[in-house]
Formats: C-alpha cells, structure tokens, sequence
C-alpha cells in the first residue's frame, strides 16, 4: 500500500485542478473500482432491464443471479487476498518479481476448481430458470474470481492510466452489449448475463496485460504461495471475517420475515438489499481519502522512523521520528473520521430525495439512514485495521475483524426477527463496533511502537516450518526453481 501512495504523491505534486482531478480518480479506481465498476454495472442492468419490459419475476431472477455471483466470488478469495498482498509485497522486498505472477495463477486454480463445482451445484437446484442463464451466471462467477485476486496485484504495476482505460472499457462494453444483443432478439435476461460476464472478461484480460508489462511471465511453483499458510495464517482469517462482516447482515435477511424464495436455493430481501447496496456508497470518500491522505501524508513519517532504526540514527532522531509519525497518524484520523462524519449526515438527508424518485418507501429510507451510520462506521474501522497491519499489528487486526464480524452477525440476527423498526440497527452496532475496536488498539500499539520494534523480535532468525512450507518447497523443486520458498523467506 505504501507503493501507492508513493506513487499518488507524484501525482498530486503537479499544478493545476486537472491534475489534482486525476490524482482522485487514479485513488478512487485504486481503491474500490470493482466494487464501484459492479455497482454501476448493477444499476445500468437493471435500467435496460426495465425499459425492455421485462416482468418482474425474471428481474428479480436476473439481479439475484448477480448478486450471488458477486457476493459469492468475493467472499471467497476475501481470505487469500490479504494473504496474497503480503505475499508480493515479501517477493518484490526480496527482489524475486518472477514469483509474483504464478501466484496469481495458483491462487485462482485454486478456488476456482471447488467454487466452480460447488456454484454448479448451487445453480442446479434451480431449474425455473433457463440453463443458458444458468450457465452465464456460472461463467460470470468464474470470471469473477481471478479479477478479484487481481486486485492484490494490479495496483503494485502503479500503471494507472491503463487501469482506468480498463475499467471504463469492461463498463462500456458490458452495457454496450446488453444492448446490441437485446436489439438482436436474444431474449433480455439471457443478453444481459452474457454482457455481464463479457464485461468481466474483458477486465480480466485487460488487467493481465497490464500485469505482464510489469512482472515477468514467472518461474517456480505457481502454488509457491501456500507457504503464507504457515507464515502469516491469520492474514487469512483477516482478509474473510473483514469481508464477511460487510454483508453477514445481508444474507442473514435473506431468511427474515422481509426475505423471500426467488429460484431454487436463491433469495432475497428486496427491500433490505437496496437499502444496503445505496448505503454502502457512502464508504467511498474514506477509502479515497484513506489512500490520498493517509498513506501519502502518514507514509513519509512511518518511513522516517524506520529509517531511522535501520539506518543507525541516534536514540534523539529516533525518538523525534517516533513523535513526529504519531502526531501526524493522529491527525489523519481525526481528519478521516471528520471526512465521514460530513459524508454520512450529507448523504443521508440529500440522498432520501433520490430514493424517494427511484420509488423507495418510508420503511426503506428509514434502514438505508440506519446503514449509512453502519457503513461510515465500517469506512473509518477498516481503515484503522489497515493502519494496525501497517505496523505488522496481526493480532490487532484480527481481533477488530473479528469483533465486526460477530457483532453484525449476533445483532441482525437477534434484531431481525424482532421489530421491522430495528432493520439496519444490527450493522450500525457493527459499524460501531469496529471502529471503538481498532482505535484504542492503535493507538496503544504505536505509544508502544519501539517496544514492539526492539523487544518483541526473535535474537536469532529462526526458520519457521510447517505442512504448508514444506508443500511449497516440495512443489518448487518439483517445478526446478533453484531458489526454493523456503529460503530467504520473511517472517514477519
């Protein structure tokens, strides 16, 4: 992450509004392009769906369908994509950039095998709806996952030009398609699926190409990666309860009183999950603001401190270092925390007038104010658990996802089946939640910094070893690598 903003603060060194206009948009696709790329794509979709008449039953089939494809691919490479972040960030320190690529190929071999049967099998209990849409939501699905673990990679070529040239281009192309295949006579829910899944194609690809010109296509095991299994497990956990308790609260309303059966094993809470998906918006400007203003302003005084360690400063230089990265880190927060809280009231009045044109009723602006309080909650928390993993904080971060996730869970599910006045209220509690469990472990963690930094290393650099280690060192040299994993490996 630091690469980035190393990278952004060229970017806004320039003059002019234009260049700062791009420096944001370069951080916003940076930061959440699939999620806002999926988000519009949603939104075009269900537009032509509606002006090409399609009944209800198969809007709802076809929106559903995407969701699950979405929500399904994410929340399984959630786990590897913290995983597999730290993973490069350990081979380009080590100066081993051949190891990057076939990682992204193993990973998503991966999850692809055992997603893609148990999706198929997922989709099968579905036979109300037509096989051809079927098999499109399964193509979609499996596209989907190596372009989300793409995004461990992509923002390490720092090519931002082309990143956005991608992205507009799997937006243009999938809503341009939906429309020349309805034109053709396919039927509507059947164009606009095999848009969908052209759309993510072509990110894929896109995003490959991009990855190509920067790492070398790669040697060694492309499961060389496996040994962050033993070295770093709980990025794993991080990564999934993080993720899973962004939308715990959705599916467990799937199976509310406001839920309902669409297809097979597919369901929905209409009303919930348009609220939800409105209020999640709201998390924007924190992730863009994290990255332009944290990590570009907060970067330069955490690489002073340890440059100033590790490049023999005086216990006086490391000390002003100490301070002036603390003081600074304080300032980014109470600056991010400001940003969100003005977004989330701002938001929450001014938007209720778009939802009502768009035809939502009372009930569903009152969840969607509740869930933008959750989600501008949920903005600054995962922000401060970034930070924590910044300082190599795991156990921090673990236990701030972890608290988030069974908050959400326990609360929506006591909560929904209580009152329709307290939908969204179980999230909002989530929301805050994670923030009151990531600041003080934060802050105490960095008053704390050279503690963690002299006393709580190893005296002697030991090997760590495991199932995983050895698999992967077993597998590079079945592949002929000369340097197994195994070797130079960083445990921190």
């Amino acid at each position: 992450m630091a690469g980035i903003g190393f990278e952004l603060k060229k970017l806004f060194a320039g003059r002019g509004m234009i260049m700062k206009i791009r420096a944001y948009a370069y951080a916003s696709i940076v930061c959440s392009g699939t999620m806002l790329l999926a988000i519009v794509l949603l939104l075009g979709v269900q537009s032509i769906a509606n002006v090409s008449g399609v009944s209800e039953v198969e809007r709802e089939r076809l929106v559903v369908m995407m969701v699950y494809a979405m929500l399904l691919s994410l929340l399984l490479t959630s786990g590897l994509q913290m995983l597999l972040s730290r993973y490069v960030a350990d081979q380009l320190y080590q100066d081993s950039p051949e190891r990057v690529l076939p990682s992204l190929f193993g990973a998503s071999l991966l999850i692809m095998v055992p997603g893609g049967v148990l999706y198929a099998l997922f989709l099968a209990q579905a036979p109300e709806i037509a096989l051809v849409d079927r098999a499109l939501n399964w193509l979609l699905f499996m596209l989907l996952i190596p372009v989300w673990l793409q995004m461990s990679y992509i923002t390490a070529a720092k090519d931002y030009k082309r990143i956005l040239y991608v992205f507009a281009l799997g937006i243009g192309a999938a809503l341009g398609l939906g429309c020349c295949f309805i034109a053709l006579g396919l039927r509507v829910t059947t164009s606009l699926m095999a848009a969908m899944a052209t759309g993510y194609g072509i990110m894929l690809v896109g995003f490959m190409r991009v990855l190509l010109r920067y790492f070398p296509a790669g040697s060694g095991s492309p499961f060389a990666f496996t040994a962050w299994f033993n070295r770093t497990p709980s990025l794993l956990a991080i990564g999934f309860f993080n993720m899973a308790g962004a939308f715990a609260h959705m599916i467990l309303m799937w199976f509310s009183p406001l839920g309902e059966p669409v297809a097979g094993w597919f369901r929905q809470a209409a009303s919930h999950d348009a609220a939800s998906f409105f209020a999640y918006l709201v998390t924007v400007p924190t992730s863009i603001n994290f990255i332009v203003s944290v990590e570009v302003n907060f970067y330069q005084k955490y690489r002073d401190y340890f440059s100033a360690i590790t490049d023999g400063g005086t216990l006086s230089e490391i000390t002003l270092a100490r301070t002036s990265m603390a003081t600074v880190l304080h300032q980014e927060i109470f600056k991010l925390s400001s940003v969100q809280i003005f977004c989330m009231v701002a938001y929450a009045v001014l938007m209720r007038y778009f939802l009502e044109l768009i035809g939502f009723t009372t009930d569903m602006i009152a969840m969607f104010q509740i869930m933008v309080i959750g989600y501008s909650g949920y903005a600054v928390g995962n922000s401060l658990m970034l930070l924590q993993l910044y300082f190599n904080d795991r156990r921090g971060a673990l236990f701030t996802t972890i608290v988030f996730f069974l908050v959400n869970s326990v609360s929506t599910a006591i909560l929904m089946n209580v009152s329709s006045l307290y939908y969204g209220v179980g999230f909002a509690l989530a929301g805050g939640a994670i923030y009151l469990a990531a600041l003080p472990r934060l802050i105490r963690y960095v008053n704390r910094i050279d503690y963690h930094v002299f006393c709580e290393q190893p005296v002697l650099n030991r090997e760590k070893k495991g199932f995983w280690i050895s698999l992967a060192a077993w597998l590079d040299r079945r592949a002929g690598t000369p340097k197994s994993v195994n070797q130079g490996g960083i445990n921190a």
